[in-house]
């Protein structure tokens, strides 16, 4: 049966699978984002279309009221002065919509590390969002905790072209998971689709785990450039590569904080994998799908 779903953060690469895999299996989908031409494209592919400012509570509420469930997410904010005052901010206007919409259902797009409350650099914002649904009287609502997403090593396009390696503060050996946000669209897609329990959690992790090193080594195959070396950064260099590269203070100082306690081990890295929890996109493929193209693309040759 048809379904009613509203869709938050719309534009962004899992917003916009998520919009097109409902549009396919023939449901009703609202996109909510900023105005843009990617929220024009979803326009065209069949979406009811609505810009506006997550931080609108009136706005929100009215979108929200009458959909049968929601996908609902903080859209990242890398340059606001405090980042994680402005996930607060969102998060405080989308349950207050939603208390007020008397939404069903929902899926929150939240992160790994997202039950810890400190140590996780911006995913410390995720762990209060989840306790903000979580006490939502009437909603039932389903946490996505993915793993660091593959599309992160895109940040590398540049560094390739102008330094001839990747690199970052992470360590260049230590593995971790990975997953491609195609990958969180199609778990938060069957969700939506087929329900879940109240107050549920799910990782989303990847096939496996794999290091810096291991990106490197895929993603040098697919641009044809095998011997790809990925170098890592002191953390002071990888933080001013951040600013320079146009993050906020805040964020960057989020990242880093996030990298250390990565390196050390201390969060995120050894979630067990399960059945449930893994996912396809191996590095390789997401090297060829998307890396590749984004390269060629950012190179001025033909995609």
């Amino acid at each position: 049966m048809a379904k009613h779903f509203v869709i938050t953060g719309a534009t962004g690469n899992i917003g916009t699978a998520l919009v097109h895999e409902l549009l396919g299996q023939g449901h009703k989908v609202t996109a909510v984002a900023r105005a843009s031409a990617r929220l024009d494209a979803l326009a065209q592919a069949g979406a009811t279309t609505r810009p506006g400012n997550l931080h609108d509570v009136a706005f929100l509420t009215e979108v929200l009221r009458g959909a049968d469930a929601a996908f609902l997410m903080i859209p990242p904010n890398p340059t606001a002065p405090d980042v994680l005052a402005h996930m607060q901010q969102v998060g405080q206007a989308m349950t207050e919509a939603v208390r007020a919409a008397g939404l069903a259902q929902a899926v929150h797009l939240s992160s790994i590390g997202a039950d810890l409350p400190a140590g996780t650099g911006p995913v410390v914002g995720l762990y209060h969002q989840e306790a903000r649904l979580n006490a939502v009287e009437g909603l039932a609502v389903a946490h996505l905790r993915p793993a660091y997403f593959m599309e992160n090593l895109l940040a590398n396009v540049g560094l390739i072209q102008h330094m001839g390696s990747m690199g970052s503060g992470m360590s260049p050996d230590l593995a971790f998971p990975m997953v491609a946000t195609r990958d969180i669209a199609a778990k938060a897609a069957g969700l939506l689709q087929h329900g879940f329990e109240a107050g549920s959690v799910h990782y989303i992790l990847g096939p496996q785990n794999y290091s810096m090193q291991d990106a490197a080594r895929a993603i040098g195959a697919a641009i044809g450039r095998p011997e790809l070396p990925y170098v890592q950064f002191p953390y002071a260099d990888a933080k001013q590569g951040m600013i320079g590269a146009g993050l906020s203070e805040s964020m960057a100082s989020l990242y880093d904080e996030m990298t250390r306690n990565m390196n050390e081990e201390k969060v995120m890295v050894h979630e067990s994998r399960t059945a449930e929890s893994s996912s396809s996109t191996t590095m390789s493929e997401f090297a060829g799908a998307v890396f590749a193209p984004a390269f060629q693309g950012a190179a001025g040759r033909p995609v």
